[in-house]
């Protein structure tokens, strides 16, 4: 029997689709991801109709675990809106980026770095998380080969009972209602209190480098927000600036640092759990051993 020219075309296309979905896949098996036996890592947990953040600390054999109430109310990033916690994903689906908007609306919203998510089609709740950490529906940010990383410390962690169950005291809550009557809660300052003993990354406290913030970006205190996430991981921030004295590339925007020393762990949360880009040195700075980070 002839095949067709059709069918040869069809046979072509779906061997291409084939090849390209492999590629694909051993290429987010492979990749590095950011979870490493040494650096504490801080998730977002989507559920239903909830939220959780789960802490990974391997370096202390611990697993932390945060339930959010349901009527907490958070400002969306990038935005002016207030949103209740649980309706941010699906604010972040409208806007086609629905992690970026959730890790950075809730981590600037308490204070700490938030740097992958983890959606699921159930209750966020732990034993879910495990259950569903390979399976098709759920949706995340996390590679294959951190998920599998990931899944193995939690559950050596649930099976020897060192999982913390950690409860954000009402202290750090303003309460407000709206003109409709529903009732929600907001965090205030106090929240940066609580978190920067709860969300510490013992290899980033351990290299103690002095941290200097500049926010150029125009934004009214985007520096102390970036200041809280960083030091409750750990770091050292000693100086908050607004100016744009020193010489920084004007066609590079967002979170950008620079240092002449070398912090392994300060510079790995930095680049991949902040999103910042490491830049040279300006030339009118001298090498006094600090790490600077410019907001733009």
């Amino acid at each position: 029997m002839r095949v067709s020219i059709k069918d040869k075309l069809l046979l072509i296309l779906g061997s291409t689709f084939l090849i390209v979905l492999l590629g694909l896949l051993v290429y987010d098996v492979t990749r590095r991801g950011i979870y490493s036996p040494k650096m504490g890592l801080n998730v977002a947990i989507v559920g239903e109709d909830s939220v959780s953040v789960l802490l990974l600390r391997p370096e202390e054999e611990m697993v932390g675990w945060i339930n959010m109430s349901k009527n907490i109310r958070i400002k969306v990033f990038n935005s002016e809106a207030l949103y209740p916690l649980v309706s941010v994903w699906n604010y972040g689906v409208s806007e086609k980026k629905p992690y970026e908007n959730m890790e950075k609306s809730l981590g600037q919203a308490m204070g700490v770095v938030i740097s992958r998510t983890i959606k699921i089609d159930d209750v966020s709740a732990i034993e879910n998380v495990l259950g569903k950490m390979f399976s098709i529906s759920l949706k995340t940010d996390l590679s294959i080969r951190d998920r599998v990383l990931i899944r193995q410390f939690m559950a050596d962690a649930v099976k020897s009972k060192k999982v913390l169950e950690m409860t954000i005291p009402e202290s750090v809550f303003n309460k407000v209602t709206d003109p409709d009557g529903k009732e929600f809660k907001e965090f205030n300052q106090t929240m940066s209190l609580w978190t920067k003993n709860k969300f510490v990354i013992e290899p980033i406290l351990d290299e103690n480098a002095d941290i200097s913030i500049n926010n150029v970006s125009g934004i009214p205190g985007m520096g102390s927000i970036l200041a809280n996430q960083l030091e409750s991981a750990g770091m050292h921030v000693i100086e908050l600036k607004a100016d744009a004295e020193e010489n920084v590339d004007e066609e590079k925007k967002g979170c950008m640092y620079s240092t002449d020393r070398r912090y392994e762990m300060t510079e790995k949360v930095l680049k991949e759990q902040v999103g910042c880009t490491k830049i040279a040195q300006p030339k009118a700075i001298d090498g006094d051993g600090k790490v600077r980070i410019w907001i733009k």
